[in-house]
């Protein structure tokens, strides 16, 4: 069961299935023999870079800023992407948990590319929106509190 805060970014869809995709990455991590360390030590660090980025972001005061660290964000999911495709080559993990999280993944990368689409929309149109909320598998920026 998620636990954690209730507000903020964890509101965003983008944020749970990061955060999510970091914690099913973080007990393979666990599992991995100790000789492996040094690739926990990278899955683990790629993994939860990306709820970290999202959550840095939203904080940040400008929507420009908070653009930075989704393409942030995103490129830690890339290397998500490499660091799975890896361990299913050497048989670390195996197929059905290699797809399983090969989909997590890819969710994740759609969502932050969505938030991004409407944060850029945003910057384009020179508003400064009071809140971002979603609205089925795309993002809305609403100008009232």
């Amino acid at each position: 069961m998620r636990q954690g805060p209730s507000v903020g970014p964890a509101n965003l869809r983008a944020w749970r299935v990061a955060d999510d995709l970091a914690v099913e990455l973080f007990k393979v991590g666990r599992r991995l023999p100790p000789d492996l360390r040094w690739l926990s030590a990278q899955l683990l660090k790629a993994a939860t870079s990306v709820p970290a980025n999202i959550s840095e972001g939203y904080t940040r005061s400008s929507k420009k800023e908070f653009l930075q660290f989704l393409s942030i964000a995103r490129s830690s999911l890339a290397e998500v992407e490499y660091f799975l495709h890896f361990m299913h080559r050497v048989e670390l993990i195996d197929h059905a948990s290699y797809g399983r999280f090969s989909e997590m993944r890819a969710e994740a990368a759609r969502l932050i590319y969505g938030l991004m689409k409407a944060v850029r929309s945003r910057l384009a149109s020179n508003g400064s929106p009071n809140k971002i909320r979603e609205v089925g598998e795309r993002y809305l920026i609403d100008d009232a509190q």
